[in-house]
């Protein structure tokens, strides 16, 4: 792990050369991931990542508060704690929708991800971040209800958004409340 500094303080950063033509940063939990190829110099890239820092340097940042269920509370918490609990919230939330919506899915796992709630796999296999546990209840719900909808369209054409909204009207607004999370978690 390499260390560059922005003010006064150390941003850890990982860097994986690739057979790709751009530079792209991604912010991890506790460090900055560089992917590039090998014409990318160690120089250019601590550059580009001093000149990144503003937009992500407070994400790094250790925080004495953490999110559970949409409550924030003082402290810290084991990650791991989210990858106990959430299975016990969401297969009740998963066998509610799955029945309303008449839509089984092959597989149901967890895994921890930095950029998406959830995925649906070709396979109707249905994959969730762990870091849904942070969310209210009704924004898991949302994730759920969008997961298992993919296992009819495979896409966000029209067609999915309609046959969501089929049973859950208020899936825009639950929609923009998750972006809204987003920027606070």
């Amino acid at each position: 792990m390499n260390i560059v500094e922005f003010k006064g303080q150390k941003i850890p950063y990982k860097i994986k050369r690739k057979k790709i033509k751009n530079l792209y940063l991604r912010v991890k939990e506790d460090f900055v991931e560089i992917s590039c190829s090998n014409d990318f110099s160690e120089e250019f890239i601590k550059s580009f990542i001093l000149q990144k820092a503003p937009k992500f340097i407070e994400s790094l940042k250790p925080k004495d508060y953490y999110y559970f269920f949409g409550q924030k509370i003082k402290g810290e918490i084991d990650k791991n704690i989210y990858k106990e609990i959430l299975p016990t919230v969401i297969f009740p939330i998963i066998e509610k929708y799955s029945k309303k919506m008449q839509l089984i899915p092959s597989k149901v796992s967890f895994r921890f991800n930095s950029t998406r709630w959830g995925s649906c796999s070709y396979k109707n296999s249905l994959t969730f971040n762990n870091y849904l546990a942070k969310l209210p209840i009704e924004l898991i719900e949302y994730v759920v209800a969008h997961e298992l909808a993919h296992i009819k369209h495979k896409d966000h054409s029209s067609k999915f958004w309609a046959f969501l909204a089929q049973f859950m009207p208020d899936y825009k607004e639950r929609r923009k409340r998750l972006r809204e999370f987003e920027r606070i978690i």
